[in-house]
């Protein structure tokens, strides 16, 4: 029986002998059969969004964010867009900034988007997109910002939805 000397996992070659009994037991079963270097650390692979921006409704002159968590190796390069927009965010906006840091866990890094003061013309669409030498991928949500009537006219028919669906539901019921 073997026992690895290193925790890390090895991408190898898997159309040749391995080399040690060691390499053969940190052999993952859906190992990529097209994978060709064996090396220490993780497998390379495309970004993957684990935590994606949600879509949110916000009010004017409100400050609000976009998270994005992404995990890759090697690691991603987080950038934010907007729809119709052909440039990386913040560009020259005083009142958007965009942070990153590493983690939360290996391999991993979390980006807001920011924005300040936001008003009507803020709403759309806004991108997160993570790339690293693999590939890249992305992650959308919507932002609306509304002005006070329009704001108060939404939460009203949104709570009366929310009751609608409470209604509806019957949880004095056994579902087992």
């Amino acid at each position: 029986m073997c026992v690895c000397v290193r925790s890390r996992r090895r991408c190898v070659d898997l159309t040749e002998p391995l080399t040690s009994t060691c390499v053969s037991s940190e052999r993952q079963p859906s190992a990529d059969p097209s994978c060709r270097s064996e090396w220490g650390g993780p497998c390379r692979t495309v970004p993957i969004i684990k935590v994606p921006p949600h879509s949110q409704v916000n009010g004017t002159g409100s400050s609000l964010a976009f998270r994005c968590e992404v995990f890759a190796f090697p690691m991603a390069l987080v950038e934010w867009r907007k729809e119709g927009r052909d440039v990386v965010l913040p560009g020259d906006d005083p009142h958007i900034s965009v942070q990153s840091r590493g983690g939360p866990l290996k391999f991993e890094l979390s980006s807001w988007l920011q924005i300040e003061g936001a008003g009507p013309e803020d709403s759309g669409t806004y991108r997160c997109v993570a790339h690293n030498d693999m590939g890249s991928v992305s992650a959308s949500a919507v932002l609306g910002v509304l002005g006070a009537e329009e704001l108060s006219s939404f939460l009203s028919d949104s709570v009366s939805e929310m009751e609608r669906l409470m209604d509806a539901t019957h949880y004095d019921q056994d579902f087992y």
